[in-house]
């Protein structure tokens, strides 16, 4: 294993000036806790009070937009760019989706009654956002440990495609039956786990070299979380007419997409 020391930027200890600079470490987790706190603003600042039954519906489309976009136009091509050569990185992700499926037919199992299908999205939904929380601050730590420059940079990049990712989860544990509190301190705690990402990147090695296979199997559990259990809410879901709820699918699609192309992966 690698000593600390090789894995930090080259300048010494101090800045500029002779004060003291963080190091690598302690930017990231300042980093990984300003993302949360964001996200976790943005949330309060749009869920002033629970949606109503039309609200939650546009909520839950614009969800599924996002968690497959996410899945499609991020993790997937960054997982491929980063990836071994010669090596099937996406075997994770059917991995990913067959562990949800059978995970999600234990939790229908400890709960059998019209409310179970709910009941273990919610479960799915906090793994699958832990696991790329601290996917993201791997990924922070890695361009700290190459500068701060590009740090704060990809720090950006992770702040303005986490928000709608992490109102997206929101919306779905909410639907699940959480109460608004409840909802949002889960959310936070999950944001919490980009945390771990720093303090394993620049204690283990191997972290960033396999980071390639928890993108391939994050992008799994956010196509399942999308496709076995938003879009047939959607289908069943008759707030109105019906046409209109697919727009914010589309939406969150094209949100996703727009902020990839200004600030890249």
């Amino acid at each position: 294993m690698a000593s600390l020391a090789t894995r930090l930027p080259k300048g010494g200890a101090v800045g500029r000036c002779g004060a003291p600079r963080m190091s690598p470490l302690v930017l990231s987790l300042i980093a990984t806790l300003w993302v949360s706190i964001i996200a976790l603003g943005g949330i309060v600042f749009l869920f002033t009070r629970r949606p109503g039954a039309r609200g939650e519906a546009f909520l839950l489309s614009f969800a599924a937009g996002v968690l497959l976009a996410t899945a499609f136009l991020d993790l997937l091509p960054e997982a491929v760019a980063r990836g071994p050569v010669g090596g099937n990185i996406f075997v994770a992700t059917l991995a990913a989706m067959i562990g949800f499926f059978f995970l999600e037919r234990v939790l229908h199992g400890f709960h059998e009654h019209e409310e179970s299908h709910t009941r273990a999205s919610r479960y799915l939904v906090l793994v699958g956002d832990g696991v790329h929380n601290f996917i993201d601050g791997v990924v922070i730590a890695a361009s700290f440990a190459a500068s701060p420059q590009l740090g704060l940079a990809t720090t950006l990049a992770v702040t303005v495609h986490e928000v709608p990712k992490e109102i997206a989860d929101f919306t779905i544990l909410m639907s699940s039956g959480y109460t608004f509190r409840t909802a949002l301190l889960l959310n936070f705690a999950t944001g919490l786990m980009a945390m771990l990402g720093p303090l394993l990147f620049f204690s283990v090695q191997p972290i960033e070299h396999h980071l390639a296979w928890f993108m391939t199997a994050t992008a799994g559990m956010f196509i399942y979380i999308a496709g076995s259990d938003l879009i047939p809410q959607l289908h069943h879901h008759r707030p109105g007419s019906g046409v209109w709820i697919y727009l914010p699918f589309l939406g969150g699609i094209g949100l996703m997409a727009a902020l990839g192309a200004a600030v890249g992966h």
